[in-house]
Parts: structure tokens; sequence; C-alpha cells
């Protein structure tokens, strides 16, 4: 009982020893308060502003009116109308609007042919020949869709017409030209903003490349001044490496307990991202998410010899990391290598139920799966950093011993 009463002090000691010492090490830091002020704050900020309006709208298109008819303007007028498009038309010939296209002046090109009325007067059918830049794929989506909306109403209000002129009534044309009636409902991002889709990934993977960055920085330090052993002086001890990995992922989720309330209840409400779930429910998902993070920031510390390594390497890992996580393209559609890789990551489970959590208003037991997720790779993660930890610890004994 007196071993057991005195291995529990031991541990207690060193878990608030370690929160002390983590806490102003992260305070000293400048790098490291630098680190997670602009990172989960100033930058997130930054990038919902940059995305606040959402969707884009009147995009410049050059059209090409070659017929010149009532009809054709008609066509333009409706063009004009959608949200997303602004027809130019100072364009003559499709060679002086391929300049401006090169140019990015415009978006792309609609081109109304010859005989355009007289065509669709006579039953004949006719072309819009439309131009829009793949290599843009919000551009290109919206001039084609806008275009391919406008054509299709444009078809109708014809169709309609020579119904009613035929002695139908408004509805029973109506009918014959669409017998399926199509009512479509966007789940979830109803506006289809930009940023509704983007910020709430961004902020869960901000969460790893902050606490990975900053550990990596302290780590640095620590290995430059030989300073791990000193800090924790209890690595080395059996079951040591326990309260010491648990202090600083503790204190690591207590700061982060202070900044998404900041992230989601003050930068989500001041650019309208709407939030479906309590915040209770994120701070419990959350953390098997911060702990997994953490644990793998310390296991892959022990490569940084100094800070400065940590900093490079840890920016480049954010590539793969914005990669993999699903933020750029689906994970579904990774080969299975990349699709095994990607579940290595925090990121990628603890994205998966963050969006689900915030933007589709899942309760906690249909993120649970990424949930286990997250547990497995913090056990995962936790013996890698107890490996790393003692391997450090014992490391710089030896050269401390050998300089004595």
């Amino acid at each position: 009982m007196r071993i057991s009463f005195k291995t529990y002090y031991k541990a207690k000691t060193s878990f608030w020893n370690t929160v002390s010492t983590e806490w102003n090490a992260i305070k000293s830091d400048k790098a490291v308060m630098s680190t997670f002020i602009l990172m989960t704050v100033v930058i997130l900020i930054a990038y919902t502003y940059i995305y606040s309006t959402q969707v884009v709208k009147e995009v410049p298109v050059a059209v090409i009116n070659q017929d010149g008819s009532k009809m054709s303007r008609d066509y333009i007028s409706m063009l004009d109308a959608t949200e997303g498009l602004k027809p130019i038309l100072k364009y003559t010939d499709l060679q002086a609007a391929k300049v401006a296209y090169y140019k990015k002046e415009v978006m792309g090109i609609a081109i109304i042919p010859k005989n355009f009325q007289n065509n669709i007067r006579k039953g004949k059918q006719t072309t819009i020949t439309t131009f829009s830049d793949a290599a843009n794929m919000i551009f290109y989506k919206k001039v084609l869709g806008d275009i391919s909306t406008v054509n299709g109403y444009f078809s109708a209000g014809i169709v309609i017409n020579k119904q009613m002129a035929l002695g139908n009534s408004m509805d029973q044309a109506q009918q014959n030209y669409a017998p399926i009636n199509s009512v479509s409902t966007s789940l979830f991002n109803s506006s289809a903003g930009y940023a509704n889709y983007l910020i709430p990934m961004l902020t869960a993977l901000i969460v790893q490349l902050v606490l990975l960055m900053g550990i990596g920085i302290l780590s640095g330090s620590r290995q430059e001044y030989i300073a791990t052993h000193t800090n924790f002086p209890r690595l080395l001890h059996p079951g040591g490496t326990i309260p010491i990995l648990l202090a600083k992922a503790c204190l690591y989720t207590a700061i982060f307990m202070v900044v998404i309330p900041i992230q989601v209840g003050i930068v989500y409400t001041l650019f309208s991202i709407p939030i479906k779930s309590s915040l209770l429910t994120i701070y419990l998902f959350l953390v098997p998410y911060i702990f997994a993070t953490v644990f793998l920031g310390i296991s892959i510390s022990s490569f940084f010899k100094r800070r400065e390594e940590a900093i490079v390497f840890l920016v480049l890992l954010s590539v793969p990391s914005l990669m993999l996580s699903g933020l750029s393209f689906p994970v579904e559609g990774f080969s299975e290598f990349y699709i095994g890789l990607s579940k290595l990551l925090p990121s990628t489970p603890g994205i998966n139920g963050f969006v689900r959590l915030t933007q589709m208003k899942a309760n906690f037991f249909q993120v649970i799966n990424e949930w286990i997720h997250l547990w497995i790779l913090c056990i995962i993660y936790f013996i890698l950093a107890s490996i790393s930890l003692k391997r450090r610890a014992f490391k710089e004994s030896k050269i401390l011993n050998s300089r004595q």
C-alpha cells in the first residue's frame, strides 16, 4: 500500500511539474506563441475573410452575337440576369475574344451563331458554342453551369410557346415539355458556399499543424541545449514517461479548449458559417484528436536536433497533410496505398468527424468510428512517443555523463 501511494505521489508530482515546465517553455518562446496565436486565430480569420463571398459572382464572359436578332438579344438578357455571369458584348469575332481570354479579361466565351432566330423558328436545332477555362475549376463550373441552365430555360420557353400556340394551356404546355418534375435539395451546405465547405476542414487541420509545429520547435530547442533530461528528470525511471506524456497532452488540450470557442464561436459567427453541434460534443470529439497529435509530434520530434529543422520539416509535412486530409481531393478517390497512409494521420478522422459534427448536424454516436480511430492512433503514437522520449533522455544522459 505504501509503495502504491509513493508511486502515485511521484507520478502526480511529475505530472504537475511537466505541466508547469511545458507551459513556461511555451510562454517564453516567441516562435511557439506566435505559432499558436497566428496560426489558430489570425490565419483562420484571414482565410475565412478571403472566402467570405462564398460563391463566385459576375464572371466576365465574352458573348459574340453573330445573329443580331431579337431572340439572340433575349438570350443575352437571360445570361445577364444570372447571378454568376456578366456578359461582355464588345467582341465581334472569336479572335478578339480569344485575345481577351488569354489576358484573363474574360473567363469564358459564348458564340451565338448566324441564323440563330431563323433556325429556331423553322424548328431546326441550333448550337451555342461555349469555351471555358477548365484549368480553374471554379470558373469552369460557373461558366459552363450557368450557360447550360440558361440554355435549358431558353429551350423550355421556346417549346412551351409553341405548345401554347397549338391551343394548350400554360400548365399543359409545361407538363408536355417536362413530364418529370425534378426537385433538388442541397443538404448541409445549402448555400453551396466555398467558405462553408473549406473553413471547417481547415479549422481541424490547423489544430494538427499548430500542435506539430509548436511541439517540434520546443523539442528542437531542448535538443540544442540537451535539456530534455533535465526538464523531465523522471524520464529514465520505470513508468516515468506516462505522467509526462499525459501532462503534455492535457496541457495542449486545455489550450485548445480555449482556442476552439474563439474559432467556432467568434470567427464562424463573424462570417456566418453555421455550427450545428454543441461545444461540449466538439470538446468530447477533439480530446483524442489532440492527444493523438501531441503524441505524434513527440514521436517525430526526436529527429530534430535544432528548432530550425522542426520548422522546415513541419512546413514540408503540411503539404502532404493537406493533400491526404481530403481537403483538396476526396480520400475515397485515393489509391489503396494513400488511403492507408491517410489513416495514419490524426487529421483524416479528425477532419471528417469535425465537419460531420459542425456542418452535418451529426450526433456524437454518428462519429463514433472516427472517435475510436483517433483513440487507436492515440495508443499507437503514445507507445512511439514513450520510446522516443526514453531514447532521447538516455542519449542525453550519456552525453552529460561523458562530459563530467
